[in-house]
């Protein structure tokens, strides 16, 4: 019992594991990252054009006009004026960054939820202010209110030679996702973003959000063949082609603990016919009296059947309430661990909080797997005791 209680509560963790997973992938990244991207081959494009073919295939989505581009930022140390601690003055980190209209973002994305509304809201033309990721803030050793010269890629050239293009910024808020797009993206106003990448008019990216995120290929196909963007100068692409790999890697590992953790099972089970074939043993001479006084093969071994069932059923209640307990107690006792050590255990994986999320359908899986190990393995010590000759046992004993 306490063997199938083990493999049992392990069982229980792992699918409850991978279901916080899958919860916290669709919620932090599929409700940040767009589904559906449309880049200007030719460097910009018409937002009114973009959004009449949209409307023309009579789909709903949410839409965010977008200037993205590739930066590096720095926090400088002469005079202290771009702020930041005195250890972190002279730091370079590069990034990518998006200009953003606030109200439509906030429309086409989940960003809302991971930045206070009113760090947002400073985000307006002219003001020059950016919303960093935590890690990246982190990096930078930057906060709330400090400053930071952002430095495009593509210099200026000037009578003196090449000058790359830089711009003062103010941190308005940190943006707190607690996944890996903490550490690669930024956010300013668009209007902000074109006055640093000298765009006169119109957009570099145009990213939307659909109802359901694993349509997208689909939308596509119709964007591609219906509006003959293949020939045209805009790239359009899937939240799959980058994330993608995250969807196939939860199914697969999914699939392959299962499978080895019901393994751990069916040891458990093994061990569940050597403990009845030994009380088959024990019970040699009770059997032949029982058969004597009238018992039929069938009782005798539904008798051992129960027996078995009845062992595996508590190991498998057991397993479950400390597969629950041991799940809230790892979702509750790692940020503590974390803080005692100082260190992020989670921090090279794309998501760096641990979430358990039990689900019935789950737990179901892991009852059915138990209960139909338990069962193949009380039969043939059920088996074998429908088998004992009453006669010859009492005739030796």
């Amino acid at each position: 019992m306490l063997g199938f209680a083990l493999s049992i509560a392990i069982l229980v963790v792992t699918q409850a594991i991978l279901s916080g997973f899958e919860t916290e992938l669709k919620k932090r990244v599929l409700g940040l990252v767009p589904h559906i991207t449309v880049h200007s081959r030719s460097g910009t494009m018409e937002v009114d054009d973009i959004e009449d073919r949209l409307d023309a295939l009579s789909v709903e989505y949410r839409g965010s006009p977008e200037i993205e581009s590739y930066v590096l930022l720095v926090v400088r140390s002469h005079n202290g004026l771009d702020g930041g601690s005195d250890q972190s003055r002279g730091r370079v980190e590069a990034t990518r960054l998006i200009g953003i209209d606030p109200d439509k973002h906030a429309r086409a994305s989940a960003l809302g939820l991971f930045v206070d509304a009113e760090e947002m809201s400073r985000l307006t033309p002219g003001s020059f202010q950016i919303l960093l990721g935590r890690d990246k803030a982190r990096e930078l050793g930057v906060t709330k209110d400090d400053f930071i010269t952002v430095g495009t890629m593509e210099p200026t050239l000037t009578l003196v030679g090449a000058i790359p293009r830089q711009k003062r910024f103010q941190v308005a808020g940190i943006v707190n996702t607690l996944t890996i797009l903490d550490q690669e993206t930024a956010y300013i106003h668009v209007e902000d973003a074109a006055r640093l990448s000298r765009i006169s008019n119109g957009i570099t990216t145009y990213n939307l959000q659909i109802a359901d995120p694993f349509e997208a290929k689909n939308l596509v196909r119709e964007l591609v063949f219906r509006q003959d963007w293949s020939s045209s100068s805009y790239d359009v692409s899937t939240w799959l082609d980058r994330y993608g790999y995250l969807v196939d890697i939860t199914v697969a590992s999914r699939n392959m603990l299962v499978l080895i953790f019901s393994l751990m099972v069916a040891i458990a089970a093994f061990n569940l016919i050597s403990t009845v074939v030994v009380f088959v043993n024990e019970r040699k001479q009770d059997i032949a009296v029982l058969r004597t006084l009238g018992g039929g093969r069938l009782f005798i071994g539904s008798s051992f059947l129960i027996t078995g069932f009845m062992t595996s059923s508590l190991g498998i209640l057991f397993g479950c309430v400390i597969g629950v307990l041991l799940g809230i107690g790892l979702e509750a006792g790692l940020p503590v661990f974390t803080d005692l050590i100082g260190i992020n255990l989670l921090q090279e994986y794309f998501l760096q909080t641990l979430s358990v999320e039990f689900v019935i359908a789950d737990l179901l899986l892991v009852v059915i797997i138990g209960l139909s190990l338990s069962v193949l393995a009380a039969l043939y010590p059920a088996w074998s005791a429908m088998k004992l000759d009453p006669a010859e046992i009492l005739r030796r004993d």
